[in-house]
Parts: structure tokens; sequence; C-alpha cells
């Protein structure tokens, strides 16, 4: 499965200009606890590679001779996969989406940067129409509803399989603002791929995905970000009838 969580870049030139010259300063050597491995991809507007870091945890074991718990810390190395994108305003990092603050942090540390990430909020409904007007064989295969109001004074969070493919883009609509992710099949040439996207910004999709699929759903963020959240009021379509009746 491949996985980028994104948020939106608050980045001036300025500030950009000082991480792409200071990463290469910072590269990571042999038996350093941190530093950064740029890719060729990396340009004037993008800056692409592999933060590799040290995590700091902790693990109970038992003393051997009194039987005590105690607390050891532990040290491992681990890497961050991430991209900025100054053009497009976003950042995103792979696999983990809590590698964002570590990449955070890292990148706040430099000098003469100034330099902020902020979620995401999306409106998912017509960015799923957009998809699929540019991949026109897809079938929504899920969708998950926040706030859904199966019984009358109980809320829950839930993933639906969209069983009638005709009825998907009704469905969408009628939750259009409680929708927290959807999940398409899209039909390509060498076969079917899987895409799921989040509110939050998460975009999963089949290990075989295209680069080229994955790049368009990325331009699109930007376009469907919603600065504000609003409150929304969930749906019960039992309890409008009773209360009309």
């Amino acid at each position: 499965m491949r996985v980028s969580h994104y948020k939106l870049l608050m980045c001036g030139q300025p500030s950009f200009r000082a991480i792409r010259e200071t990463l290469p300063e910072i590269e990571f050597q042999a038996g350093a606890e941190r530093g950064f491995i740029l890719d060729k991809e990396t340009n004037l507007n993008r800056v692409k590679g592999r933060y590799v870091y040290t995590q700091v945890g902790k693990a109970t074991t038992l003393d051997p001779e009194t039987l005590e718990k105690k607390e050891e810390e532990t040290r491992s190395l681990t890497e961050c996969r991430f991209e900025i994108d100054q053009q497009k305003g976003l950042v995103s990092v792979e696999q983990r989406r809590g590698e964002l603050n570590a990449l955070f942090e890292a990148l706040d540390a430099i000098p003469n940067v100034n330099i902020a990430f902020e979620d995401m909020n999306l409106n998912l409904p017509p960015l799923l129409f957009e998809i699929q007007r540019a991949y026109k064989k897809n079938e929504l295969k899920s969708v998950r509803i926040r706030d859904y109001l199966a019984r009358e004074n109980m809320l829950t969070n839930a993933n639906f399989k969209i069983l009638e493919a005709q009825e998907a883009e009704k469905i969408v609509e009628k939750f259009d603002e409680q929708i927290d992710s959807f999940t398409l099949s899209l039909k390509l040439p060498d076969g079917a791929i899987a895409l799921t996207v989040t509110k939050k910004g998460t975009v999963r999709a089949s290990d075989d995905a295209p680069d080229e699929v994955l790049l368009f759903v990325k331009e699109l963020l930007p376009r469907f970000h919603e600065a504000e959240v609003e409150t929304t009021q969930a749906l019960d379509p039992v309890a409008a009838r009773k209360k009309r009746r």
C-alpha cells in the first residue's frame, strides 16, 4: 500500500530557500544520530528525500534479581520519507502521519526559517467527483461517514460499503458534509487500483498505482481545502419521517 499524509505548508520564499540550501549541509553520515538524504528530484520549488533520525523511547523490563519492573531508555534509528512542495503549498510524509511532527521540528530548528504545517480540511464530495471525471471507469467502493445517526439518540463514525453503484452519487450528496473518507476503484489500462482519500489529507493507493494518478490527486488537494470546519447536522431519514408525521 502506498500512503502519503499531507498538510498545508506555510513557508515564505526566503525560508524555503534557507531550507533548500541548509539540508545538504546536514547530510546524514554513517554513525550520526540524524541527517538528511536528498533525492535527485529536488529542485528550486521542491525538496524531496529522507530524514533519518534517532527515536527515543522506553521499554519496561524485569530486574533479574528483584523481579521488579524497571524502565530503560531505547534508541532506534528511523527514517521519514518526505516532500516539501513550496509551489503547491504542501508538505507530505509516507507511511506514518506522526513523522510530520519529527520533520517539522527538524526544519523549524534551522536558523532563519519560519515555517508551519496546518491540518487539511478537504471538501471530499467535489474532490471525488473531479477524480471520477478524470478517470471515467471507476466505482465508489465505500465511504466513511462522521456522526451518522443510526438509531435515535445514537451517533457513530463508520465505514459503509456501497452495494449498488448506481446509488453512489445520491449517497455522497445526501451525506455531503459528513463524509470523512472515500475509497474508489479505478480501472486503468494495466488493471484496477484502489484509491482512498481522507478529509485530513491522507492518500492511500495500491502498490501498483501509477505515479501520474497520485500526482493528479496531490494537485487537487489545495483546491478543495476549506479553511474553516463547519458544524454539520447528522442525518436520520427515519427520525425525519416521524417528525413530518
